[in-house]
């Protein structure tokens, strides 16, 4: 028995498909703002111990030392992303122009 031989892939088929204007505005303004996160995080936390904002002991099992890096990763991050999203509109918004949805493409 003879295989038929197989035609080769097209090389458009490995190629990842493009992101949508859209979507890379999220990608940018979510990395940014993780990035920012990161920072404000490792310096917030290098003067700031989480014994100093919780106690020594904490009144109830919820609050422990990271639990408190991880609220406080997670408020930088929304920051953050608050920050990159403004910072993204007024890039995009022309000078003069009334307040409406940003220019994507």
């Amino acid at each position: 028995m003879n295989p038929t031989p197989l035609s080769p892939p097209s090389p458009e088929a490995d190629l990842p498909q493009d992101l949508s204007p859209r979507a890379r505005v999220i990608a940018v303004v979510v990395w940014a703002s993780f990035l920012a996160s990161c920072a404000g995080t490792l310096f917030f936390f290098a003067f700031i111990a989480p014994v100093d904002l919780i106690g020594e002991e904490p009144q109830s099992g919820f609050m422990d030392h990271l639990s408190v890096y991880t609220l406080g990763f997670i408020g930088f991050w929304c920051v953050g992303a608050l920050a990159s999203a403004v910072a993204l509109y007024l890039v995009r918004t022309p000078p003069g122009a009334p307040p409406t949805e940003p220019n994507i493409g």
